[in-house]
């Protein structure tokens, strides 16, 4: 990782912990296709992640830990299966910080985080 992407990083995880042991929404939009998830953040850690021969899991990931919910169309939900969230680190484009909102970024997605 660069220099610039480590201090990205760094800021990303101060960030994100300053809002642990809040309720926060996580917008992913992916070509087109627009994902809503909700967590109760209890946590902020990076995790390496196993080695993947076709490229798509990101070798770190940042993990948000607590327990969530992903929202459907209908505005109905269901638990998450894991209680956490991953957002990736590689290919970090952008950050972008204020009080209650974070947008981050990547060559793949872009992702929404209200407090």
């Amino acid at each position: 990782m660069s220099e610039m992407t480590n201090k990205s990083i760094e800021f990303l995880l101060k960030e994100l912990n300053s809002w642990v042991g809040s309720e926060i929404t996580i917008e992913k939009e992916e070509l087109n296709d627009l994902d809503k998830n909700t967590i109760a953040l209890s946590g902020v850690e990076i995790v390496r992640q196993l080695e993947d021969d076709d490229d798509y899991v990101d070798p770190y990931t940042i993990q948000l830990q607590g327990h969530g919910s992903v929202i459907k169309d209908d505005r109905s939900s269901v638990d998450l299966p894991l209680d956490s969230y991953e957002l990736p680190l590689h290919q970090l484009e952008s950050i972008e910080a204020s009080a209650e909102l974070l947008t981050i970024k990547t060559d793949r997605a872009k992702y929404t985080l209200k407090k």
